[in-house]
């Protein structure tokens, strides 16, 4: 339901507010990677067992996007290299006519920043995800809704003064996702994200929270599915430090969308897609490309 921290070209902006005075989360980029989900929105397994989703992305930019959406004069480039294993345990019965299912997600991350003409590369374990119960219910044959509650912790490889490959808060996420799925027909999905994240205690950051809203719509051709997903970020209160808001209005909102293709081989699935960064404020502009796998691990 939920994957992790990828979006982490954006930790470079850390850098770059030694140059420019806008903010907007810690060091400009997100608890949760928009657009990760691509099209495994409200998708579970229909059978107990311990599946596993791994996906592995890629993801640039080459600027930095001030309070109007303006590209900034600061010389930047950014690139990401991840590799995310989401584990994914589906239970037996059903709790309020729901399948129950529980997620570890974790996500290995190299990031590579270049900031007027300043190079830097951090490779390391980014922020574990857990989360404890996901209730999928099947209201129709073709209309599935999900909901859960993402716990991103403040582990992996961070430091408050330079680049990282995590960020150093906790940050609690709920998450409800709708999906209209018909067999060789039109495939639409919306996954709804809240970023509720708490202050960093090693520099009295607060980063604002944030509304995720991720999509994808296709149709199938039997095992081949066709279409484009994408994802919106807008966040929608002020930075802090010490409780004093940080710059005004400064707030970082995203979009991105791309085609996708997906094919069913029964047991595994792979989906391959791209989004472009068609808007950024407060943030970088930044593209990705993803390849995502699912496969069953066992069944119980």
């Amino acid at each position: 339901m939920s994957t992790k921290k990828l979006f982490l070209s954006g930790c470079a902006l850390a850098a770059a507010c030694h140059f420019h005075g806008a903010h907007a989360f810690e060091g400009g980029v997100s608890a949760y990677p928009a657009g990760a989900v691509g099209t495994n929105i409200a998708s579970m397994p229909p059978i107990p067992g311990l599946f596993m989703l791994q996906q592995f992305n890629y993801s640039y930019a080459n600027g930095l996007y001030g309070n109007n959406g303006e590209k900034l004069p600061v010389p930047f480039k950014s690139s990401v290299y991840s590799a995310t294993t989401r584990l994914l345990a589906a239970y037996p019965g059903e709790v309020f006519g729901a399948h129950v299912f529980s997620q570890l997600v974790v996500p290995v991350v190299s990031l590579h920043t270049t900031v007027a003409g300043q190079s830097s590369t951090q490779n390391g374990l980014s922020n574990i995800t857990v989360s404890p119960v996901i209730l999928s219910w099947k209201v129709a044959p073709e209309i599935d809704v999900t909901t859960g509650l993402d716990l991103a912790f403040a582990t992996g490889s961070y430091s408050p003064y330079k680049p990282s490959v995590a960020v150093g808060y906790f940050s609690l996420q709920p998450v409800i996702a709708f999906r209209y799925n018909k067999p060789d027909g039109l495939d639409v999905g919306l996954a709804n994200r809240f970023l509720l994240n708490s202050k960093n205690h090693e520099n009295q950051y607060s980063s604002g929270d944030g509304y995720i809203g991720e999509f994808a719509a296709g149709w199938n051709f039997g095992r081949w599915k066709v279409g484009v997903v994408g994802a919106y970020m807008n966040q929608f209160s002020d930075d802090k430090i010490n409780g004093v808001t940080v710059g005004s209005g400064n707030r970082a909102r995203s979009f991105g969308i791309g085609p996708s293709v997906v094919y069913d081989g029964g047991p595994f699935h792979i989906n391959l897609n791209f989004q472009q960064g068609v808007y950024a404020a407060n943030t970088v502009k930044s593209s990705s490309v993803w390849l995502n796998i699912a496969l069953p691990l066992a069944i119980f």
